[in-house]
């Protein structure tokens, strides 16, 4: 299939990140996946956005875990958007582009209505990342077929020092890997594709960086996706 883009919440760049009309306007741009940031509101309800709160366009903070998704839903984030649901990404995503749900929250039955959620879409049109170990492992006897990703940035490098990298790769538990770019030297994506580890990189925005790994990885998580190669 080849290196795709992927509109990192979205296309933020032109609307508020992680809203539908970001996530439609990446896919127009030629993103084959989108990542969103899965949270849960007060209702339990899933819906996405990065942080614990978000901000309207008059300035007002609003803390997802205390508001109902109907209300989240109402906020003007811009451009006449408000924080959508998980379930609404997926049917919109469905035969359209893929979805990775980067987890910002776990535990209790978050994982079993992750697994639901993403259900209408098949395993190759979904990857779950960020999630923990203990999540990990529920997602993993929830539903076996569920690609899972880890998710490193450059601040957790000291992990991948601990040991040998290639015995650090044998042991890991998920086919997927989701590292911020200065993780990914030449030296250890050979390691990772000897492992039969697929590959994505975040956040690559400037075009020379997206040139260099272009024939390196499986998708490049990016804020500009005006800027790929479709």
């Amino acid at each position: 299939m080849g290196c795709i883009g992927v509109g990192h919440r979205g296309f933020p760049y032109a609307f508020p990140a992680n809203t539908l009309r970001s996530f439609q306007e990446a896919a127009k741009l030629g993103c084959r996946m989108v990542e969103c940031d899965v949270r849960q509101a007060a209702d339990g309800t899933l819906v996405l956005a990065h942080d614990p709160e978000v901000r309207d366009v008059r300035g007002h903070v609003y803390k997802i875990a205390e508001q109902t998704a109907g209300a989240l839903a109402k906020i003007d984030l811009g451009a006449g958007e408000g924080v959508p649901r998980l379930e609404e990404l997926v049917a919109w995503a469905r035969g359209r582009v893929a979805v990775m749900a980067d987890m910002k929250c776990e535990g209790g039955d978050i994982e079993e209505k992750v697994v639901v959620a993403l259900s209408p879409l098949g395993s190759e049109e979904k990857i779950v990342a960020g999630a923990g170990t203990a999540s990990r492992a529920r997602f993993r006897q929830l539903d076996p077929t569920l690609p899972l990703s880890l998710t490193l940035s450059r601040r957790e490098e000291t992990l991948l020092q601990a040991k040998a990298f290639s015995e650090w790769i044998a042991e890991l538990d998920t086919p997927i890997v989701t590292w911020e770019f200065p993780l990914l030297t030449p030296e250890r994506i050979e390691v990772l594709r000897a492992y039969g580890k697929r590959i994505y990189v975040w956040t690559v925005d400037e075009e020379a960086l997206m040139g260099h790994f272009y024939a390196l990885v499986d998708g490049i998580i990016t804020n500009r996706a005006d800027r790929l190669k479709t």
